[in-house]
């Protein structure tokens, strides 16, 4: 007897293994009532998304997690729809056949007509050439800055304090001081202090203040630039990087020309295949019913 238990015992734990091992391998991400979302399922439903929101959904995990709980939550919503009987109203039978249509159209667009286009490095090159002036970049500055906030209504005894308070910030910087760590220190900016008065990449006419903006772009590289004053206050500025205006090298235009190409591509070849559709199809929309207007036959101007 205990030798029969045995051998049903490890009957059992066989017919588990696979199941296990295939939780590993595949493992369920989510489930309500008997339906669930497996790893290889999630996988392809990112597949079928743009290139952007496969980048956004592999850089950001908690994304995927947003995607797993909407469908689990859709499919929950449906489920109870379709206990209700909405799925066999013929109201909505009409509609859920033309989002079908609407969604297998799309696919078979994507995924079958123009899934094949591939733009050739010539025709890329030659597309540089003749907009090569639309390829201009304009002139930046990496720039950080120490702020000091300065109203407009302040007393004199008040702008002398500011100033004092700017001019002594200036000599630790002149002295050779991190400005980073004296702008992580000093600065009254709050969110670029943090970062040590980073501000990012500027371009001319991308800033609120007429002031900084000549000051920041007289700067060469690494310079720091006396107390600036402009509406919001006094500025210590620093360029930490420099560029000229130029015109962008083919291998860093090349990837926005081979988007444009391709959606000018496949644009037209979607076109040319719906109208070879339109033709075998048969296909006929009687305007004159649908508006209640005769259409007007086109003059003879021969006549």
């Amino acid at each position: 007897m205990y030798a029969k238990m045995l051998v049903t015992i490890s009957a059992l734990v066989a017919l588990a293994a696979p199941y296990a091992a295939a939780e590993e391998i595949n493992p369920v991400l989510g489930k309500v009532g008997d339906f669930s979302i497996r790893e290889t399922d999630l996988d392809r439903l990112i597949a079928g998304q743009s290139p952007q929101t496969q980048k956004q959904l592999q850089e950001k995990p908690e994304l995927k997690t947003s995607l797993v709980r909407d469908l689990l939550l859709r499919k929950a919503v449906a489920n109870k729809a379709r206990k209700e009987g909405y799925d066999r109203k013929p109201e909505y039978r009409e509609k859920l056949s033309y989002l079908i249509d609407e969604f297998l159209s799309g696919e078979y667009l994507a995924k079958v007509i123009v899934a094949d286009v591939k733009i050739p490095e010539e025709e890329l090159k030659s597309y540089y050439k003749e907009h090569e002036k639309d390829f201009l970049l304009p002139e930046t500055v990496k720039a950080r800055h120490i702020f000091i906030q300065l109203s407009p209504k302040s007393t004199e005894t008040e702008k002398a304090a500011v100033q004092k308070k700017a001019e002594e910030i200036l000599a630790r910087l002149k002295k050779g001081e991190d400005f980073a760590k004296v702008a992580a220190e000093s600065s009254e900016d709050a969110d670029t202090a943090k970062n040590g008065g980073e501000l990012g990449l500027l371009t001319p006419g991308k800033t609120n203040s007429e002031e900084f903006e000549k000051a920041a772009f007289a700067l060469k590289s690494g310079e720091i630039s006396e107390i600036v004053q402009t509406p919001f206050g006094l500025h210590i500025i620093k360029t930490d990087e420099k560029s000229e205006k130029r015109t962008a090298r083919f291998e860093e235009a090349k990837a926005y020309i081979a988007e444009l190409l391709k959606k000018e591509h496949e644009n037209r070849k979607a076109q040319e295949f719906m109208e070879k559709t339109i033709k075998e199809s048969g296909l006929e929309v009687f305007a004159d019913r649908i508006t209640g207007k005769s259409e007007e036959s086109p003059k003879n101007p021969g006549k």
